[in-house]
C-alpha cells in the first residue's frame, strides 16, 4: 500500500528520451524566465532564486566537521532502527514488527515490518475514476513549439474569460475576477466545442480559430470555426448559454471578430460577416452589413470607441469601415496598402497596428493618432516599436495591449545565451508615447523554448493578460506592474504525494496543493502561478515533505523524454515553501548537451552521443543544496550499440534505481521498404553484465521506454508495446502486443509509471485517458477517462492521481484485474 508519506512506486518509472533532430526556433538567429504575496509578485524585486552568499553551517564546529549526529544514518526504511553504534559508525537493526511501513505497492494493504522487511496483504478492488479539478491559464509545453497553449479575453475591467482547448477535444471556459488579492475563479464549465490552431502558410503566425469576442460586461460570442456561435451570459459572475447559430460544417476559418451591444462582425479570407442579437437572445446573420475586403485577407478586427468605425487589419494595409449607417457599411480606402498586419486595436485617441511579415519574421508595431487616420495621405505613426539586432542584442517586438492613455508593448530579447520575455509599460499623451515607464519579466532562460510568433494579448481596466503563459498583469499608479495569480491559475501537470496525503500539482510556474481526502470532489487548497521568471524549464526538487535528495521535476516536451539542449543546461533548484508550495532554491548546471536526463535516488543521468557512433553515460551525484556550481560526474562510461545499417534516428534510455540498471535504446532507419532496426543494450550503471538484443520496428523513433524489477518495457509507434528480459548476455521478448489490433484501437504518448507488474500509459488522442496493462500478458486491466492528455501519475495512500495542463483526475488503482467503470 501506498502511504501518504510515501510517493514513489518501486522500481519507479525513470524514462528518458530524446529526439535525434533539434532545429533553432523560427525567427531567432542561427547559433542561437520575485517574492510574492498571496500571489501577487512585485516586477522590481530582487531575483528570489539566488543562492545565499554562504552563510555558515550551525551544526559544523569550528574545526569544520559536523559533530556525530544519528540523524546521519537515516535511511529512509522504516523498517530499519538506524542509530550509531558506540564507535561512531552508522548500523540499521530491524525495528520492531509491527511497525507501520509502505511496501511501495498500490494494491496491498495493512503494511507492517515484519524482520526488516515492509509486507502488505494483498488488495482486490474495482478500478474507477472520481471527481476533476480544473485549472485555467495551462503552460504551453516548450522546446521549440508553437507557443499558444489556450484563450484568454478581457470581458471587463476586472474579469477576464480564459478557455483551455482539452488537447483539441472540448473547450472549459473559466470566468475570472481580478481583486486585490488575486485572481477568483467565479464560474467554470465545459462546452463541446474544439479548438482549432490556425498557422499562418507563409508568415508562420500562431493563432486560434476558436475565440471569444466580448460584446460588454454581461455577453459575449465564443466563435468556433466550423461548428457554431454560441452567446454565453455572464450576468450574475455564471456563465450561462443565451444561444448557438450553427456553421457550414466546410466553410472558411474565421480568424477575427469584434462587437459592441447587439452587434458583432466575424472574418474570414475577404468576406467580414455582420451579425445580431436579438431581443431574445437569438444570433441571426445580417446580410445587409456584411462586406468584402478590397484586395487582402482579414487578420484582425477592432471597433472604435465610438462604434462608428470597424477597423480591419489585412494582408494589403489597414482598412477602416463605416458602420455607422442604418443603410450598410461604406469600405473606405486602406491605409498602408503594401504592408500586411496581423493584429489592430482601437482605444482613447490611439490606434496600434503590428506588422505581419513572412517565413517567422517579426514585424514592427506602430502607433497612430485616430484622428490622423480619418482622411486621407499616408500618416506617420506617433511611436515605432521596431526589431532591434547588432552587438550582441537581437530583439522583437511579440506583442500590446492598448488602455486608455496606456500601453504595453511585449518584447522577446536575446542577449548573449540568455534569452527574455519582457513587457513594457508607456503611457500614451497628447504629445504622443513615454519612454518606458516600468517593466516586468515575464520568461528567462537559455533555452530555446518556443517558436516566436506574434501573440494577440488582451487587457481593460487596470489589469491584462499576456502570452504564452497567460500570466495576469495589474498597472499600479506608481507605473510598476505586478503579477496577480490564484487557485486554478496555471497547469497541473507534475503531481507528487506529499506525507499529509495531499498533492502537490507543479507547472513552469505554479505550485498547487490539493485535497483528495474527497475523491469525488478534489480542492484546490492554495496556490498559483507563484515561481519567478527565472524558473528554468530543467528543475530539481525534493520530495514534499523536503526530506530526501533532489529529484527531476521536469516532464518530457514531448514522447517519454526529458531534453536538455545543446552546450551547459541550468537547472532551477525548488523546495518546499510556507503551505508546501514550491519556491526557489539557487540552481545548478550540467554541461554536455544536447542529452537526456533521468534522477533516481539522489542521482542525475545523463545519455548524450558520443562523437564516434556510440554514447557517453554520465552520473551525477545531486548535492543537498543549490549554489550555482556546475556538476561534475561521479562516474562516466562510453556505450556502443550494434546498430547496424541506416541512420540513427532516435534513442532512448530508461533506468531502474533499485536494481542500479541503465537500459539504452536506438533506432535506426535505412529505407521505407525495410522495418526499423531497434537495438537495445541492457547493463548496470558501471556497464557490466550487458545483454543486448534487436527489435523490428515500424517508425523510426520511439514512443517511451522503461524498466523496473528486471522487466523492460518498450512502446514504438504508440501501438507496438514489447515487455522484454533478460536471458543471460541476450534480451528476449517475453509478450508483444499491437495496441492497434484491440477491439478498441489505442495510441499511447508515455508510460506514466511501470513498477513489473503493472504499466499505466497515457493515451495520445480523444478520448483521453490512461490504460493499466498488466505485466504478465500486457492486458488491459483498466482504462481511466479523462478530459485531456495526461502528463503525469502519482500513488497517494489508496488513491491514484492524474495530472494533467488543465484538470486534475482522481481515481483508484487497478488491482485485481477488475475493469474500470
Amino acid at each position: 500500500m501506498l502511504l501518504p508519506g510515501w510517493s514513489r512506486v518501486p522500481g519507479c518509472l525513470l524514462v528518458a528520451m530524446l529526439m535525434a533532430c533539434a532545429g533553432d526556433a523560427p525567427g531567432v538567429p542561427p547559433g542561437d524566465a520575485s517574492t510574492d504575496d498571496a500571489g501577487v509578485v512585485d516586477a522590481g524585486e530582487p531575483d528570489a532564486g539566488d543562492p545565499d552568499a554562504g552563510e555558515p553551517d550551525a551544526g559544523v564546529p569550528d574545526g569544520g566537521f559536523p559533530e556525530p549526529d544519528a540523524g546521519a544514518c537515516h535511511d529512509g526504511d522504516p523498517c530499519t532502527a538506524e542509530r550509531l553504534d558506540e564507535s561512531g559508525h552508522c548500523v540499521y537493526p530491524a525495528a520492531p514488527d509491527g511497525t507501520g511501513c509502505d511496501d511501495g505497492q498500490s494494491c496491498t494493504s495493512g503494511d507492517r515490518c515484519v524482520s526488516g522487511a515492509c509486507r502488505g496483504e494483498p488488495l482486490s478492488r474495482p478500478a474507477a475514476t472520481f471527481g476533476t479539478v480544473w485549472s485555467h491559464g495551462s503552460a504551453p509545453v516548450e522546446q521549440g513549439g508553437p507557443p499558444l497553449e489556450g484563450l484568454a479575453e478581457s470581458v471587463s475591467d476586472d474579469r477576464i474569460l480564459f478557455g483551455e482547448p482539452l488537447g483539441g477535444s472540448a473547450l472549459s471556459v473559466s470566468l475570472v475576477r481580478v481583486g486585490p488579492d488575486g485572481l477568483t475563479r467565479l464560474d467554470q464549465r465545459v462546452l463541446d466545442l474544439y479548438v482549432e490552431r490556425l498557422l499562418g502558410s507563409w508568415d508562420w503566425s500562431d493563432r486560434f480559430t476558436t475565440f471569444f469576442v466580448p460584446l460588454g460586461p454581461d455577453r459575449v460570442v465564443i466563435v468556433g470555426t466550423r461548428q457554431r456561435l454560441e452567446l454565453l451570459g455572464l450576468e450574475g459572475d455564471r456563465l450561462t448559454s443565451l444561444s448557438r447559430y450553427a456553421l457550414h460544417p466546410a466553410s472558411d476559418s474565421i480568424v477575427s471578430g469584434a462587437g459592441r451591444g447587439d452587434r458583432f462582425w466575424t472574418c474570414a479570407g475577404f468576406v467580414v460577416t455582420a451579425w445580431r442579437v436579438g431581443a431574445d437572445n437569438a444570433l441571426s446573420e445580417d446580410t445587409g452589413h456584411a462586406f468584402q475586403l478590397p484586395g487582402g485577407t482579414c487578420r484582425s478586427l477592432a471597433l472604435s470607441p465610438d462604434g462608428n468605425t470597424l477597423w480591419a487589419a489585412t494582408s494589403l494595409g489597414l482598412v477602416p469601415v463605416d458602420v455607422s449607417s442604418s443603410s450598410g457599411p461604406v469600405v473606405r480606402p486602406a491605409f498602408f496598402a503594401s504592408q500586411a498586419f496581423f493584429h489592430v486595436q482601437a482605444r482613447g485617441a490611439f490606434v496600434v497596428a503590428h506588422e505581419l511579415l513572412r517565413y517567422g519574421e517579426l514585424g514592427r508595431i506602430f502607433v497612430y493618432r485616430a484622428a490622423d487616420l480619418s482622411g486621407g495621405g499616408t500618416p506617420s505613426p506617433v511611436a515605432t516599436f521596431a526589431p532591434q539586432e547588432g552587438a550582441g542584442r537581437w530583439e522583437r517586438p511579440l506583442g500590446f495591449v492598448l488602455f486608455d492613455g496606456e500601453l504595453l508593448v511585449e518584447w522577446f530579447r536575446l542577449g548573449g545565451t540568455l534569452r527574455s520575455y519582457t513587457v513594457e509599460r508607456h503611457t500614451l499623451t497628447a504629445g504622443g508615447v513615454s519612454p518606458v515607464v516600468g517593466s516586468i519579466p515575464l520568461r528567462q532562460g537559455e533555452e530555446v523554448g518556443l517558436h516566436l510568433s506574434p501573440l494577440l494579448l488582451t487587457g481593460a481596466g487596470r489589469h491584462a493578460v499576456t502570452q504564452p503563459w497567460r500570466r495576469v498583469l495589474t498597472l499600479e499608479d506608481s507605473g510598476a506592474m505586478r503579477f496577480r495569480t490564484g487557485l486554478h491559475h496555471g497547469a497541473l501537470e507534475r503531481v507528487r504525494a506529499a506525507p499529509d496525503g495531499t498533492i502537490q500539482a507543479v507547472g513552469p510556474f505554479e505550485s498547487h496543493r490539493v485535497d483528495v481526502s474527497a475523491p469525488e470532489q478534489p480542492v484546490l487548497v492554495t496556490g498559483g502561478m507563484l515561481l519567478p521568471a527565472d524558473t528554468r524549464r530543467l528543475r530539481l526538487a525534493p520530495p514534499v515533505s523536503g526530506q530526501g535528495p533532489l529529484e527531476l521535476v521536469t516532464l518530457p516536451a514531448r514522447g517519454s523524454n526529458v531534453h536538455q539542449e545543446d552546450g551547459t543546461a541550468v537547472l532551477s533548484c525548488l523546495r518546499p515553501g510556507a503551505g508546501a508550495l514550491l519556491e526557489p532554491a539557487g540552481h545548478v548546471s550540467v554541461a554536455g548537451g544536447p542529452a537526456a536526463l533521468a534522477s533516481s535516488e539522489g542521482q542525475l543521468f545523463q545519455v548524450s552521443p558520443a562523437s564516434q557512433g556510440g554514447y557517453r553515460l554520465r552520473r551525477f551525484t545531486l548535492p543537498a543544496t543549490c549554489t550555482g556550481a556546475v556538476l561534475s560526474p561521479a562516474t562516466e562510461r562510453t556505450f556502443t550499440l550494434e546498430g547496424g545499417a541506416g541512420t540513427r534516428t532516435d534513442w532512448a534510455f530508461a533506468v531502474d534505481g533499485e536494481r542500479s540498471e541503465v537500459l539504452l535504446g536506438e533506432v535506426r532507419f535505412e529505407d521505407p521498404a525495410k522495418p526499423a532496426r531497434l537495438s537495445l543494450r541492457w547493463s548496470s550503471w558501471t556497464g557490466e553484465d550487458a545483454a543486448t538484443g534487436v527489435l523490428s520496428g515500424t517508425t523510426d523513433q520511439f514512443t517511451a521506454i522503461a524498466l523496473a524489477k528486471g522487466l523492460a518495457l518498450v512502446i514504438e509507434n504508440g501501438r507496438q508495446v514489447h515487455l522484454l528480459e533478460r536471458q543471460g548476455t541476450r534480451i528476449v521478448t517475453r509478450k508483444h502486443v499491437d495496441l492497434s489490433q484491440l477491439p478498441t484501437p489505442l495510441d499511447v504518448r508515455r508510460i506514466l509509471a511501470f513498477d513489473g507488474t503493472v504499466a499505466y500509459l497515457a493515451l495520445a488522442t480523444a478520448p483521453f485517458g490512461v490504460i493499466a496493462l498488466g505485466a504478465d500478458d500486457l492486458s488491459v486491466l483498466a482504462r481511466y477517462p479523462t478530459p485531456s492528455a495526461v502528463r503525469s501519475l502519482v500513488f497517494s495512500g489508496e488513491w491514484l492521481v492524474l495530472g494533467m495542463n488543465d484538470a486534475l483526475t482522481v481515481a483508484t488503482p487497478a488491482c485485481g484485474g477488475s475493469p474500470a467503470r
